[in-house]
């Protein structure tokens, strides 16, 4: 157990360390410096062939993260021993005390290339500007604080990012296949289904992230209820954004064009 000063030390040594804060906020100057590249082409199908591998390859690398964080908590079903015997890891149980997931070399090599792959994701900001689009705040909010997120979880040792890592690998599997579609010229009706996939995975998250408060050793170290407490504000604040969005986009929207049509009838 780490004692107050150690503990207040640790979160420090995290919070300032230069590659997260250099990573981080070199998104805030992603936009302005795009925009003033005269890399911005408007045109329909403009960066086409570029968005359309960058979306095969985040749906394959998210998919690859999905199943080895199943493999490395076994989860798997026995079709992960392969690799299992590769690193001479064994399943990792969850909610122990100490944590011993980080022994496992899948799940820690997991872990840290999906860290680096929330940098990989600021090309979906890119391709919006290059293409002349508005960025949200919710998507600008979301990718600032998703590297945040896990590079705490992964710092400070909270077992809790496995939440982040199974579930959002999935989701992003199911999402950039769909945006890899529909930048191929493929018509699919899947943005809403997304979305909602996206609000359940925060709920899901909330829910099974709690518990960890109540496990002794974790409770007891500043470092990890630190990193429990940021998830816990990042995460719903992106939740309650994308409950606005969801509205906005398909709720609102309905209800807009509904008035329209019942105008045009009277």
């Amino acid at each position: 157990m780490l004692d107050r000063a150690s503990s207040d030390a640790a979160i420090w040594s995290a919070v300032s360390d230069p590659e997260i804060l250099i990573g981080t906020f070199s998104y805030l100057l992603l936009k302005p410096l795009l925009r003033n590249s005269g890399l911005v082409d408007e045109r329909k199908g403009a960066y086409r062939t570029s968005m359309i591998w960058y979306n095969v390859v985040l749906a394959l690398f998210s998919a690859t993260s999905f199943y080895v964080t199943a493999t490395a908590l076994g989860w798997d079903k026995g079709t992960g021993e392969w690799l299992r015997s590769l690193t001479g890891d064994s399943p990792q149980q969850l909610w122990q005390c100490p944590s011993r997931v980080w022994d496992s070399k899948l799940f820690l090599w997991t872990a840290k290339a999906f860290y680096y792959s929330k940098y990989v994701e600021y090309l979906d900001t890119a391709w919006l500007v290059l293409k002349g689009k508005k960025v949200s705040f919710l998507q600008g909010f979301h990718h600032f604080g998703a590297p945040w997120d896990v590079y705490l979880g992964i710092r400070l040792k909270n077992e809790g990012v496995w939440i982040f890592m199974f579930f959002n690998s999935f989701i992003h599997t199911v999402m950039y296949t769909y945006y890899g579609l529909t930048a191929a010229g493929y018509k699919i009706r899947g943005k809403p289904i997304i979305t909602a996939m996206q609000i359940s995975q925060f709920v899901g998250g909330f829910v099974l992230v709690w518990d960890y408060i109540n496990v002794p050793c974790f409770h007891a170290d500043a470092g990890q209820v630190f990193s429990w407490v940021f998830n816990y504000a990042y995460v719903g604040s992106v939740f309650l954004l994308f409950c606005h969005f969801f509205y906005m986009d398909n709720i609102a929207k309905a209800k807009a064009k509904k008035a329209v049509a019942t105008r045009k009838a009277l």
